[in-house]
């Protein structure tokens, strides 16, 4: 023992430090350290409890609701519930279930504060905080007088927005714009070099002033229709003026008429004249018919007389006032005719002026 604090002493002596003292007070310093430190871990877990108990509804009344999609598109547990922006629930699973493989089910627990706006009419869809942010599911009302979603219950789902079928459709107009872009530019390139017309118009000059010479003729052409146009125009405008004159003349006529004045109006209203009128053609239609008959009759009784053996030798010599007799009866029936067509002709004006008459007094 002795020797062993002698070893430690020459030791101390060779190296030139003094011993270490540990007090009472240096224990106490490190304990209080120590209880701090345990102090802050216990709150940091605390805390760390409480905000992963919030975030996952632990602390408060909540209810359960489960939707179905056939792609999550990256939607994990722990994702957000929004309805209308408001943040009301956490994904609490994704799993893809064995008697549904198409289908990968969500389950969703959701604040008790926002049960009465869950109704069965609630839709849900994957949607994303930003262009590239964290998944999250929204929640829509749609019939707020749908009945209330029970715990436990089913709501129907909408698919997301494949952004991924979006970019292809990008890339695919990106190249479509390339090619267009690289057609125009051997388009250009056959122009500069004078390939086709709109080549030759660009670096062949005759062409160019054919094109020239072609385009005044065309100006020409244009002008000489326009100036034919113009006159059809105006005797378009002078027809219409004669039409609008006839008319005023028409409309005159049919107020004469329908007053009585000239022939037409004192055969319309003066029924008198018009019987007149009726009974002289109807009389020389009953004086025509006799006549007629009686050169008829006539000529039978000179046939008679010229066959009897009595006296047919007096009338030998009588053709030819048979002859005259007959045209005479030919003409009879030709003027007949006319009397009676005349006759017709004013049975179709009496009935047109009657339907004058009723539509003027319209």
């Amino acid at each position: 023992m002795n020797s062993h604090n002698a070893q430690s002493t020459q030791q101390q002596s060779h190296t030139g430090q003094a011993p270490v003292m540990v007090t009472g007070k240096d224990k106490t310093k490190r304990l209080v350290r120590a209880g701090i430190f345990s102090m802050i871990g216990l709150a940091i877990l605390v805390l760390g409890v409480f905000v992963i108990g919030d975030k996952q509804k632990m602390f408060s009344d909540t209810f359960a609701v489960y939707t179905r999609f056939k792609s999550v598109e990256g939607l994990k547990s722990g994702a957000l519930v929004m309805l209308n922006g408001i943040k009301i629930g956490v994904v609490n699973r994704v799993q893809l279930k064995m008697d549904t493989a198409t289908f990968v089910r969500i389950d969703m627990v959701l604040d008790g504060d926002y049960h009465d706006y869950i109704r069965t009419s609630t839709y849900a869809t994957i949607d994303q905080q930003g262009l590239i942010g964290d998944k999250l599911i929204t929640l829509t009302m749609a019939d707020n007088s749908a009945p209330l979603v029970r715990d436990g219950d089913y709501i129907p789902s909408i698919p997301p927005t494949n952004y991924l079928a979006i970019v292809d459709e990008a890339r695919s107009i990106v190249k479509n714009a390339q090619n267009i872009t690289g057609s125009i530019d051997t388009l250009l390139l056959r122009f500069r070099k004078g390939e086709g017309t709109l080549g030759k118009l660009l670096t062949d000059e005759a062409a160019y002033n054919n094109l020239v010479g072609i385009s005044a003729e065309a100006e020409k052409l244009f002008a000489e229709t326009g100036r034919q146009f113009n006159e059809m125009s105006t005797t378009l405008n002078k027809a219409t003026k004669n039409v609008d004159n006839i008319t005023l003349e028409t409309q005159k006529l049919v107020t004469d008429i329908g007053q009585g004045k000239g022939t037409f109006g004192a055969l319309l209203y003066d029924r008198s004249l018009y019987d007149s009128l009726e009974t002289l053609v109807g009389n020389l239609s009953v004086t025509a018919n006799s006549a007629s008959f009686a050169a008829k009759e006539f000529g039978i009784n000179m046939r008679g007389l010229r066959s009897s053996w009595l006296v047919g030798g007096l009338f030998s010599g009588g053709e030819d006032e048979i002859k005259t007799t007959e045209l005479q009866n030919k003409l009879i029936e030709i003027r007949l005719q006319e009397l009676q067509r005349q006759e017709q002709l004013l049975k179709e004006r009496e009935a047109e002026l009657l339907r004058q008459q009723q539509q003027s007094r319209r």
